[in-house]
């Protein structure tokens, strides 16, 4: 099975052009809304693949030889953290054999650094307490009054690996925030309204948004910053 699923690599490498041969940087995110954010940083400088789609469950995403090839070539991985893709990720880093992007790498992005994680657990976790985060909700990525400190962390990311291309980063950046900030309230109303009575995993998601959103409105109120 392991020759298979390398002959599929080796076939997929021949005949798929990359994002280098048109001056781009590969960028690999393992979610959809980290793909969207890498898009906008980026801009024309960046080709950008996303493993985990939009309907999937980001916990539990099945390897195939196509996300082997896409890591194998990437110049930056920008990951979830928080153990989101602890399921997955590391085995399709060891078969990528992409020493850049392997954790403590130049090409390797945590999205979750900076972030305030809501949910961090105390005391001993253990497996009769369910589905519990070790490190915390990492769905943070869902709530738009984070895009500034993610935004940032893939500036950082992609900068470091394209020091040349910063000033057109940094731009990029703002214009992204400028959009997210504009669109902030109507995203928010949209996510609750769909969420209906939603209970289990994707309780989590929303709780996220909520209570950030809950928080700034308090802010509001009191006058605060």
């Amino acid at each position: 099975m392991r020759k298979l699923i390398w002959l599929a690599v080796a076939i997929l490498m021949a005949l798929t052009p990359t994002a280098h041969a048109q001056g781009k940087l590969n960028v690999v995110t393992t979610t959809e809304d980290l793909g969207s954010l890498a898009r906008e940083v980026g801009g024309d400088k960046v080709a950008v693949t996303a493993l985990a789609k939009g309907y999937q469950d980001p916990h539990f995403v099945d390897p195939k030889p196509s996300f082997i090839l896409a890591v194998s070539r990437a110049d930056v991985l920008i990951a979830v953290g928080r153990e989101l893709e602890i399921g997955w990720l590391p085995p399709l880093l060891t078969s990528g054999r992409n020493a850049k992007i392997q954790p403590g790498g130049p090409g390797y992005l945590d999205a979750s650094m900076n972030v305030r994680i809501l949910e961090l657990p105390t005391g001993q976790i253990t497996r009769a307490m369910g589905d519990v985060h070790p490190l915390g909700n990492p769905h943070f990525s869902l709530d738009p009054g984070l895009a500034p400190i993610i935004t940032q962390n893939i500036l950082e990311g992609l900068a470091r690996v394209a020091p040349e291309h910063r000033a057109a980063f940094e731009k990029n950046r703002a214009a992204t925030i400028q959009a997210v900030e504009a669109a902030d309230e109507e995203l928010f109303t949209r996510r609750i309204r769909s969420a209906g009575g939603v209970v289990g995993p994707l309780a989590t998601v929303f709780h996220q948004i909520a209570v950030a959103h809950v928080l700034g409105h308090a802010k509001d109120i009191a006058g605060g910053t």
